[in-house]
């Protein structure tokens, strides 16, 4: 059976009779038009100007039947939607080549209930294409000047793709493939569009002026040099000495910069930064940075390719100081040992149960639940000290060890923790079922081992 070649073209075009005679060649205007046969293409391409093109390829990327497409174009096009399409159309022998690979890429991947979310259509599509690299497209009508048209596509717009990225890469199913740039970003709604304004040190305002000051030597008299200049001379204002010799006379001090609102005059003003997007301000150290990557599929995105593994949605939280659960019950024996031993020694830990994130994980999608699980994960980190860890003894079951920290300071921690999860339950809809235990080194029984603290501790919760 012959590889069919889609067409999609602007206006009545034939291709070369080397195509013909290796392909069957269908022709259509649109994606519209092909639903109405529904041909099954080996390869697509699409001859028609820019702005053709990128409606087609784009439409073509969202449809749940020719996402994964190869899908090829008559030339070379910008950035836009250069990382949507497979390049220009090559020789027909060089095009049998791609087909056959990409089949046979196809066959050895293995469908499974991921492949009906954006994560699994993300991984499909990145499996087909081994040496693919996930680009962005630098755009300034974007809030971080650059987005991925990819992840765009594939998600249906249902998400940022910045958002998406940290998750992915959080869960190391995306591995970063070079740096494309570094750029500073509102720490409020993280848009690059900013203001850099010079203010007065002293009274914040904006009035401020670049004007040279004269410092007579005579009386010490500093201010703005326009005062100083009296019928051609220059002339001090409150001594009246004539001022002849730079050096002898008077100098320039460095304070150059006059604020015309408090009358303050400084050598630097400050610069304050406004977001042009939120419209808040705050201190250019505030900005955080964000590197612009580019991504291709981990091996664990791989392995997933092959094998049809469910998606652990909870690997969020491996980034909470996180340790294997072995390590993290000798620690935990070693410090009942010590606690018992020393009295100066405490510590708690805090379990958090998440009752029904395989549910919310086919009501939401993996990768909404990864967006969300990743956000509360994030506030978490925030609260942890460097001695504290983490481990998880199941997906949705997660502890942290607090050491030095007594009763009161783990019902501290409860309720900052419960506090970020009531964020997460907005997120949610509330259908998150989420719950917490803890206890500190003084409640707990003298036999008592890391393990059985731990099965007893969720046993409570389930």
């Amino acid at each position: 059976m012959s590889d069919k070649l889609i067409v999609f073209s602007q206006e009545k075009i034939s291709l070369s009779d080397q195509y013909s005679t290796a392909f069957q060649t269908h022709y259509f205007h649109d994606v519209s038009d092909w639903k109405m046969e529904h041909i099954e293409p080996s390869a697509i391409h699409i001859a028609g100007d820019s702005e053709y093109t990128t409606k087609l390829v784009n439409g073509i990327r969202r449809n749940g039947d020719l996402y994964t497409s190869l899908c090829f174009v008559s030339d070379d096009l910008p950035a836009l939607i250069a990382n949507l399409s497979d390049g220009q159309l090559p020789p027909p022998q060089q095009l049998k080549s791609d087909i056959e690979h990409y089949f046979n890429l196809l066959n050895a991947y293995k469908n499974s209930e991921t492949h009906v979310s954006e994560l699994g259509r993300l991984i499909k599509y990145l499996w087909l294409r081994p040496n693919f690299t996930l680009l962005p497209t630098h755009e300034w009508q974007s809030p971080r000047y650059y987005r991925y048209p990819l992840l765009d596509a594939l998600s249906q717009d249902r998400f940022g793709s910045f958002e998406w990225l940290r998750s992915l890469a959080n869960t190391k199913l995306l591995e970063p493939a070079g740096l494309i740039d570094r750029q500073r970003e509102c720490k409020f709604c993280h848009s690059s569009h900013l203001s850099f304004i010079d203010v007065c040190p002293n009274c914040q305002s904006l009035d401020i002026r670049l004007q040279p000051s004269i410092h007579c030597f005579t009386c010490g008299y500093v201010d703005i040099q326009d005062k100083f200049f009296h019928s051609g001379a220059l002339m001090c204002p409150k001594c009246t000495t004539q001022l002849r010799h730079i050096g002898s006379d008077y100098d320039r001090p460095i304070e150059n910069h006059h604020c015309l609102s408090c009358s303050y005059t400084f050598v630097d003003s400050n610069v304050t930064v406004r977001c042009a997007m939120c419209e808040k301000e705050m201190a250019p150290e505030e900005l955080t940075e964000n590197k612009i990557q580019g991504w291709r599929l981990s091996e664990r995105g791989r392995i997933i390719a092959i094998r049809g593994e469910v998606f652990d949605v909870a690997s969020s939280f491996d980034q909470l100081n996180f340790i294997s659960k072995d390590l993290f019950v000798h620690d935990l024996n070693w410090l009942l040992i010590s606690s018992r031993r020393y009295r100066d020694i405490t510590f708690s830990i805090f379990g958090i149960y998440f009752a029904n994130l395989p549910e919310l994980s086919t009501m939401f999608g993996h990768a909404k639940l990864l967006q969300m699980l990743e956000s509360f994960a994030q506030r978490v980190r925030t609260m942890l000290r460097t001695p504290d860890l983490s481990t998880r003894t199941a997906e949705n079951m997660l502890w942290l060890l607090l050491p030095q920290t007594d009763g009161p300071g783990v019902k501290v921690v409860h309720q900052r923790i419960e506090n970020n999860v009531k964020l997460l339950l907005e997120d949610s809809n509330r259908k998150l079922d989420c719950r917490f235990i803890s206890t500190t080194s003084a409640q707990v029984s003298n036999q008592e081992n890391a393990e059985l603290l731990l099965a007893r501790l969720q046993g409570e919760l389930a």
